[in-house]
């Protein structure tokens, strides 16, 4: 709440009836023309109220019908004290919505009857509603005054500034050309000459200047609103310490001010208002032209982010373009209130606010003061010339721009008594909770901060909230109510949200915010099982746990590709609690071997369950050259390997030799190596022969038969030729002898061996092994025995 309520509230909310209802007793007046309605209809009226110009709505305005005369205000600065009743004795009253409307329900059934507009110190009381028929709706609209003839307008004084005419916004928004005098006129608005750049006058020889009005706590006091527009300049020669005083005391009492960029200079060291914002005058410039971002945190910002597009402001709800953008502060300090920030990352500064006089009091904070760092309205050529007469520098011409727009709104909430309700938070984040299980409740509060009772009729909580409970019925003035809200989200995900409070015209709404979770949540997202042999197994182990409060029924878990899953899970998982899932990875093939797991269910609470599982098959290969050959028994082989690592395989090796052969051997030239790259072997076979000398196989070997039987044919062609026989004889002789020399044995058999390779085909396996992996290359040999 802007304001504390005090005991006047406690009076009132015994002397005014309820909305829509007589008073306890009535023995005379309107009260006897209310009647009561069959099956619970009423009498009503219902329309609009706006701007004096009859073209903007207003929302926060009093309606009420008076019962009695109501009273003139009391001249000059006051603070009046929130939930007082207005003047005249009010029979039935409401609040404009945002967008101006209104219903009166229970209304006198009758002619003439008179009805009473206010807001602040705008008021009309000149209202006459013709005629109303029993239990049915008469609409009737109205706008507020433009002249003191018609009705009350706050008593404005406007020190003119050179760059910025906000006096023009007045005359825009209806106020008439009549109402605009000097000091002593009898016009509800008066200019006076700025010290330092002054903008328009009334008259260069009648206008008193900003000094006059300043210095005096007298004149200065007999206004309800100050304005102290941007001068193109701080001027702080112009200004004395009485002056700046005298500004914090028409604050204090209550009075209402606007500023703008350089009048600053009335705040930054001026005592209580030097600690409202974070002060950094005269930085650059932010721009000519920016987009604003309405705050939308309070229930003010609120309603001006809804009003906005409807007058035509802005396209864009809670959005409008600014012009002639200043940076003179960087944050405000609370309780001061942003209103209004620039789109400009990364600091996005705030280009308007608010704050509450006495600054730091807990009671009694009746003044209001409003500055921008932005002209509302700049002089089409920089700066207004000093000296000219007033509306000469107005082009009233025109639509009125956005920030006009926006003025408008700020100087009618300026000078308002804070009768609008307010529904606090204005947000609410109910953090991280599983799905299909509810929140504990928070509790949002509606306060009436009007003068007449409220019935609320409606709340409404969208999205996945529930409105668990409240006691919002018929509202005291300056009186609340509770409503809880709580979150059960129905699938994962931001599940935003809005609760909706309305009482007549007005609904006020908060932001709700929440995200689902799943109610199994599992310990992962990726899982990486590095190389791993072709057909070997490895398994990691995930923790599923149970994240709602209470039990949840486990759903199975599936994978794809070269994966497998089981679990330790129960059927029914207790709140809270965990359990595990395995899953084993089983390389089919070499290379990356990509797949999933995932819970096994359509529900969307486990849609982003599936995760990523990652490993790589490894393998070697194995191939000697040449596959074959042939040896007489008792001589040797060789031929090589060539190992060779498949998709990263990085590890030891064993290599070892096996053959079917007798009596032979198969020497590795290394048995252990590490395989990272291709590795060639050596391989050495030998044979064993059958006797100790090689190839023997019966006198001498088969040349030494060749040569007996080549040598016996001989001597039987020329045995009639005694000299060639006897040749031949002795020749014979001879190879007899190296014969039987080469037996080894004088002309015995040469020994065996005790093993030997006999003749055949053998094959020889090399053979190699990680300890899980087994890959061979096979060589064949053919061993003869001579």
């Amino acid at each position: 709440m802007r304001f504390s309520l005090g005991s006047a509230l406690a009076f009132l909310a015994l002397s005014l009836p309820a909305f829509g209802q007589a008073p306890t007793t009535c023995t005379s007046g309107l009260c006897t023309q209310q009647v009561t309605c069959p099956n619970g209809g009423t009498t009503s009226i219902s329309g609009v109220i706006y701007t004096p110009n009859g073209t903007d709505p207003l929302p926060n305005v009093l309606v009420y019908i008076p019962t009695a005369a109501v009273d003139p205000f009391t001249a000059g600065v006051s603070c009046p004290v929130p939930g007082t009743p207005p003047s005249g004795s009010p029979l039935v009253g409401a609040t404009t919505g945002t967008d101006g409307s209104f219903t009166l329900t229970n209304v006198p059934v009758g002619a003439n009857i008179p009805l009473v507009i206010q807001s602040g110190r705008w008021r009309r009381t000149d209202q006459v509603v013709p005629i109303t028929t029993a239990c049915t709706n008469t609409a009737f609209s109205a706008r507020m005054p433009r002249t003191k003839a018609e009705g009350d307008i706050p008593k404005f004084a406007v020190a003119t500034g050179a760059a910025d005419q906000v006096e023009c916004v007045l005359l825009k928004v209806g106020i008439d050309p009549s109402e605009f005098t000097d000091l002593g006129g009898t016009g509800r608005v008066n200019l006076f000459a700025g010290s330092g750049a002054s903008g328009s006058v009334i008259s260069q020889s009648t206008t008193a200047s900003e000094t006059t009005l300043m210095s005096d706590p007298a004149v200065l006091n007999s206004y309800d609103v100050l304005m102290l527009p941007c001068e193109g300049g701080a001027y702080p020669a112009a200004k004395t310490a009485a002056e700046y005083t005298n500004l914090v005391g028409f604050a204090n009492a209550g009075g209402r001010v606007y500023s703008s960029h350089y009048s600053y200079q009335w705040m930054y060291q001026n005592g209580p208002f030097a600690g409202v914002v974070n002060w950094a005058v005269n930085q650059a410039t932010l721009g000519n032209s920016g987009t604003g971002v309405i705050d939308q945190t309070f229930a003010e910002g609120k309603t001006l982010a809804a009003w906005l597009p409807l007058v035509g402001a802005t396209t864009t709800p809670g959005q409008i373009t600014i012009d002639t953008l200043k940076h003179d502060f960087n944050g405000v300090i609370p309780p001061t209130q942003s209103w209004m920030t620039l789109v400009d990352p990364p600091s996005n500064p705030v280009m308007q606010f608010v704050f509450n006089a006495p600054v730091g009091a807990s009671t009694n904070q009746c003044g209001r003061v409003l500055f921008n760092e932005y002209h509302v309205e700049a002089p089409s050529n920089g700066t207004t010339p000093a000296g000219t007469t007033f509306p000469n520098e107005c082009n009233t011409a025109v639509p009125m721009t956005p920030q006009e727009k926006l003025l408008e709104y700020s100087l009618f909430e300026l000078t308002n008594d804070g009768t609008a309700a307010t529904l606090t938070p204005a947000s609410a984040d109910f953090g991280s909770q599983p799905i299909n299980f509810q929140t504990a409740s928070q509790t949002f509060t509606w306060t009436n901060n009007s003068t007449f009772a409220e019935g609320v009729t409606l709340i409404n909580a969208s999205g996945d909230y529930v409105v668990t409970g409240s006691n919002c019925v018929s509202v005291t003035p300056g009186g609340t109510c509770s409503i809880n809200v709580a979150f059960n989200p129905t699938t994962t995900g931001t599940r935003p949200g809005t609760l909706s409070v309305g009482s007549g015209a007005t609904t006020l709404t908060s932001t709700l915010t929440g995200i689902g979770i799943p109610d199994l949540v599992v310990n992962f997202t990726t899982l990486n099982f590095g190389n791993l042999d072709v057909g070997a197994t490895a398994t990691q182990t995930l923790v599923v746990t149970n994240s709602a409060s209470g039990p949840v029924t486990v759903p199975g878990f599936v994978t794809t590709g070269d994966y497998s899953v089981s679990t330790n899970c129960p059927a029914l998982l207790a709140g809270l609690a965990s359990c595990s899932v395995s899953v084993t990875f089983k390389p089919t093939t070499t290379g990356p071997r990509p797949g999933t797991v995932a819970v096994n269910s359509s529900s969307a609470a486990y849609s982003g369950t599936p995760s990523s599982l990652t490993g790589n098959g490894i393998d070697f290969t194995i191939v000697g050259t040449p596959t074959s050959g042939t040896v007489v028994a008792g001589l040797g082989a060789a031929l090589s390997t060539l190992t060779t690592p498949v998709a990263g395989f990085s590890s030891q090796l064993s290599l070892s030799c096996t053959t079917n052969a007798a009596a032979s051997s198969c020497t590795l030239g290394s048995n252990v190596f590490a395989l990272t790259a291709p590795v060639t072997t050596t391989v050495t076979i030998g044979t064993t022969s059958k006797y100790t000398v090689i190839g023997y196989g019966g006198f001498g070997g088969q040349w030494m038969w060749a040569v007996g039987l080549g040598s016996g044919l001989l001597l039987w062609l020329n045995r009639r030729n005694g000299r060639r026989l006897l040749r031949g004889a002795l020749m014979l002789l001879v190879l007899v002898a190296a014969s039987t020399s080469l037996t080894g044995c004088s002309g015995h058999l040469p020994a065996e061996n005790a093993a030997y390779t006999a003749p055949g085909t053998y094959t020889y396996t090399i053979t190699a092994t990680d300890g899980f992996l087994v890959h061979s290359a096979t060589y064949s040999l053919t061993v003869n025995a001579k």
